[in-house]
Formats: C-alpha cells, sequence, structure tokens
C-alpha cells in the first residue's frame, strides 16, 4: 500500500494553531516574568520546564493505541506538537546559555543547561505518571486484580 502524497489539512491546522497559541504563551510569559536581575532566564526555564511537564501529561493521555486516530491524534498534534513545541524552545535554551558563558558565567550557565535538561526529564517523567494515575482514578469499581471489573471488561 502507498502512502497518501495529499496534505493532511486538518493535522496541519491543528498544529498551525496550537503553535500560535504556544508562541503567544511564551512571549506572555516572558513580558510576565521580565529579565532576571540574577542574570539567569527564567522565562524560558519556566516555559521549557512547564511545557515538559505538560507534554508528558498529554503524551500519557494519548498513548493508548485507541487514542492515535481521530479526533484524540488531533488533540495530540495540536497540543503536544502545535501548542508545546512552541510554548518550549531548545533553540532559546541553547542561546541563552552561550550568553551567559560569554559574559564570563560558564558555570552559571553549564548549570543552566544541565539543570533544564534534567528538570525537564524529570517533570516529563512525572506527566507521563500523573496522566497513568489519572487514567486509573477515572476508572471506578472493583476489580479481580487483573484489570477486570465486575462487569468482566478489561480497563484500559
Amino acid at each position: 500500500m502507498r502512502p497518501s502524497t495529499a496534505p493532511d489539512w486538518p493535522a496541519l491546522a491543528v498544529v498551525g494553531l496550537g503553535g500560535a497559541v504556544g508562541t503567544s504563551l511564551r512571549a506572555s510569559l516572558a513580558e510576565l516574568i521580565g529579565p532576571s536581575p540574577s542574570g539567569l532566564p527564567w522565562a524560558t526555564a519556566t516555559a521549557n520546564l512547564a511545557g515538559a511537564l505538560l507534554l508528558g501529561l498529554i503524551l500519557g493521555r494519548f498513548a493508548a493505541p485507541w487514542r492515535q486516530t481521530g479526533k484524540h491524534r488531533l488533540v495530540r498534534l495540536g497540543v503536544g506538537t502545535g501548542l508545546m513545541g512552541a510554548l518550549t524552545t531548545y533553540s532559546t535554551l541553547i542561546g541563552e546559555t552561550l550568553a551567559l558563558i560569554d559574559q564570563g558565567f560558564p558555570a552559571l550557565g553549564a548549570v543552566y543547561l544541565l539543570g533544564s535538561l534534567v528538570a525537564g526529564l524529570a517533570l516529563a517523567g512525572l506527566g507521563l505518571r500523573l496522566s497513568r494515575f489519572l487514567d486509573q482514578s477515572h476508572h471506578t469499581g472493583p476489580t479481580d486484580g487483573a484489570g477486570v471489573g465486575a462487569a468482566g471488561s478489561q480497563s484500559p
């Protein structure tokens, strides 16, 4: 079977819309936080770390195979790829790290870069775990321990 060469217009539209919202959120966050007297780029760190947590939640929520098509796919693309992709910014993280090094603060630059990466991974993992916890908390009723409820249906 040959893959379609036609553009997936709904997917492109939701990614673009999510990107516009994410970019606006990041710019608003930068205005709200403003420049830091300490020299640390708190606005970028906040956007990247919040985005890592939210991306973990989103990916965890839409990881189930039955959530990979239709409206679930469009939500994942719009929010995960579009919004979170625009909210978070690896290029600004690198640029700000290099600026800290160029300004004579190599240790601070290294702490900022490595701290952002480690904290981002930890928060993304927390988001994944939290999404699983939230999914489980929505399934009420007794189970037999194997995920099968009283009516004999398999829990997702």
